[in-house]
């Protein structure tokens, strides 16, 4: 019985495929199971499912994962060697030059979209080369070769004017948020997404010339048009898409309320509702049922998740508040490292830098802010070197100079933690160091204008690095240890460069670069500023709670003791009246006042692409300029120490 059973399993043992010809390439490349030996004739049951070429090679040899990288990264060197070029032949066509890792491998394009789920299945590369067939089919659904004119509440825009804004977008905005198609036609994009359509133009109307109603004509819509776009019927990937622009480009705030910090939050929540904080499994959050994503889809996902994690971390930051890490939004470690795996080198590199950051503020308030002891100074030194080593390793990776001021931004953020101490500043050595930080991001920023001509189409974390590095040098230079230390002389430089750079981001009269321009300029040429009411230095911040930005808001509120003091009472408006108080009567003798004491010698802010400055007018610091830097509102806010007291009563502190 035993030898007719061996006799059998030999009989079949011929009919198996001999060893190392029984898996395809691509699964041996992957040491994944393959079937393909049970009928060589057809596709293994995971390249079928993949959608990719079934090869059995006999000479097939397993390709080294890190050796794959490096050829990738040589690859895409030899990309941007080549845009660089063709930029130089021909100056008018000015592609976005940061190309994704989907551009990158050169992957035959055919989109299919299904606008019920937000999945996209053969997704196309962020910038192909060729019209694709479903553009067309939209472009022939509207019925017109030429742009077609819109109107958004009464706010007409003409085709011609849509074209330029379009093409501006593209030339100058799109390579620091590189998400859309700019081979898309802007008809198109408003079938696909009436609300991501007008998003673009909003964002392009703050350095549009020929039209420069337009920012205010569409602003507070277009911010309507953010929030309800969550009812909408559009795919969610273009939801995404206009959010992420209007967090990257924010409108002036004028007379609304901000909408940032809500809005980021609603963009993270719309993303993870959808999948997109796991590519490799967002066919699972589908409504309907879709096969799995494909390893373009998955790749084109990734990017766009990041995107939104950096654009939700930045936002918490410039609002001084501890962001979600990236840890507290994956679903495990493998995952986690997939997504690394997918998205570009340059798009690690941000997300390493804003990690780190994240991290380092949530390690800064376990340390304790309000009030530090001595050994809890030493202990945030310790901490904020350690961070700093870590940004150091990062610095060792960066090649391109355009992923430098993220390495610059990262350091400037961890060190302006410094300013939190008061007995070790000086023997700790974190002011000289402080100093070439934020000297070398402004010296970044004014190599960006000179390369681009103009700074209006400045992201907001451009606007929000020059803004901590003028407060950072502005402080450090009113202080008793500017004389000890070094570079004195490059931070004046750098700080008076800072006023300059605003002028040429400041697109409207009320946003912050045109606000940080007043405040700066006459905090600088004050007396009282950071000085107790007998003339000694104020070393200690009174903000103490709103991390990074602390340091800001504390300089706007000596701004505040000084040169408006009046406006206070409009904040606290809505508390009870005691006409008996003193400080009321305080407060009621301060309205008189003018509402800002203005600087004879103060230029004009705010300016065109050319740097045309406007007329100089009237500035009003109302509680709307007020609600911008998001202070306190109320004394309790502030810290009191040295026995100076935070009353309001300017008699009280200020000589």
């Amino acid at each position: 019985m035993f030898f007719v059973w061996n006799r059998a399993e030999m009989g079949r043992a011929r009919h198996l495929p001999k060893k190392g010809k029984k898996a395809c390439d691509e699964c041996r490349q992957q040491k994944a199971k393959c079937d393909v030996y049970l009928d060589p004739d057809q596709p293994c049951y995971r390249c079928r499912k993949l959608k990719i070429d079934c090869i059995v090679s006999d000479g097939f040899t397993r390709e080294h994962k890190r050796q794959r990288l490096e050829d990738l990264e040589r690859e895409r060197e030899q990309l941007r060697q080549q845009l660089q070029n063709s930029q130089q032949v021909n100056p008018h066509f000015t592609p976005i030059d940061l190309l994704t890792a989907a551009a990158e491998m050169k992957v035959p394009i055919e989109p299919k979209h299904d606008d019920s789920s937000g999945v996209w299945q053969d997704p196309p590369a962020p910038y192909p080369q060729e019209h694709t067939a479903p553009v067309n089919a939209l472009s022939k659904l509207e019925g017109h070769d030429a742009t077609l004119p819109r109107t958004l509440k009464g706010t007409t825009v003409t085709g011609q004017e849509i074209d330029d804004l379009y093409q501006l977008f593209f030339r100058h905005f799109a390579s620091f948020l590189p998400i859309l198609d700019p081979q898309i036609t802007p008809n198109a994009y408003y079938a696909q997404s009436p609300f991501l359509f007008w998003a673009v133009i909003g964002v392009c109307s703050r350095s549009y010339l020929q039209n420069p109603t337009l920012q205010t004509a569409l602003a507070q819509d277009i911010t309507e048009m953010a929030f309800m776009s969550v009812l909408s019927t559009c795919a969610p990937w273009h939801t995404i898409q206009g959010m992420l622009l209007l967090l990257t480009w924010p409108f002036p705030k004028e007379n609304r309320p901000d909408v940032t910090f809500p809005l980021s939050g609603m963009l993270l929540h719309v993303a993870m509702q959808n999948g997109f904080h796991i590519p490799m499994s967002s066919h699972e959050f589908s409504r309907v049922s879709i096969p799995a994503p494909s390893e373009l889809d998955m790749v084109r996902r990734s990017e766009l998740w990041v995107h939104c994690v950096l654009v939700y971390q930045r936002s918490c930051v410039i609002k001084g508040q501890s962001p979600r890490n990236l840890v507290n939004l994956a679903q495990d470690p493998t995952q986690r490292q997939m997504l690394f795996d997918k998205i570009a080198p340059s798009l690690v590199l941000k997300l390493r830098c804003q990690e780190l950051v994240t991290k380092c503020s949530d390690a800064v308030l376990e340390n304790g802010v309000r009030a530090m002891s001595l050994d809890q100074e030493r202990s945030l030194d310790i901490l904020l070197r350690r961070y700093e080593s870590q940004v150091d390793e990062l610095e060792l990776q960066t090649v391109a100079d355009d992923e430098r001021y993220h390495l610059l931004l990262c350091r400037m953020a961890i060190q302006s933690f410094h300013f939190y101490k008061s007995q070790t500043t000086v023997s700790s050595a974190c002011l000289p160091r402080l100093i070439v930080t934020a000297c070398n991001l402004i010296d970044h920023v004014q190599a960006l204008r000179d390369r681009m001509g103009f700074l209006s189409m400045a992201p907001v974390q451009i606007g929000f690095g020059v803004l901590l590095a003028s407060i950072s040098l502005l402080r450090i230079l009113k202080s008793n240890m500017a004389c000890s230390v070094l570079e004195t002389s490059r931070a004046r430089t750098c700080f008076f460069a800072t006023i300059n750079l605003a002028k040429q981001m400041s697109t409207d009269r009320t946003d912050i670069a045109a606000k940080t321009i007043t405040i700066v300029n006459q905090l600088w040429n004050s007396s009282k500023a950071f000085r107790k009411a007998d003339g000694s230095e104020y070393t200690v911040l009174r903000i103490r709670s709103r991390l990074i930005l602390s340091q800001i808001l504390d300089a706007v509120w000596w701004w505040r003791d000084e040169f408006d003091p009046g406006a206070r009472a409009k904040v606290r408006g809505t508390e009870p009246f005691d006409s008996s108080s003193s400080r009321n009567h305080a407060l009621l003798a301060d309205t008189s006042r003018p509402a800002t004491a203005s600087n004879p010698n103060l230029e004009p802010f705010g300016s065109s692409i050319q740097n045309q400055s406007a007329p100089q007018e009237q500035f009003q610091m109302d509680e709307d300029f007020f609600a911008d830097f998001e202070w306190a509102l109320s004394d309790d806010a502030l810290l009191s120490l040295d026995g100076f007291s935070t009353d309001w009563s300017i008699a009280n502190h200020l000589p």
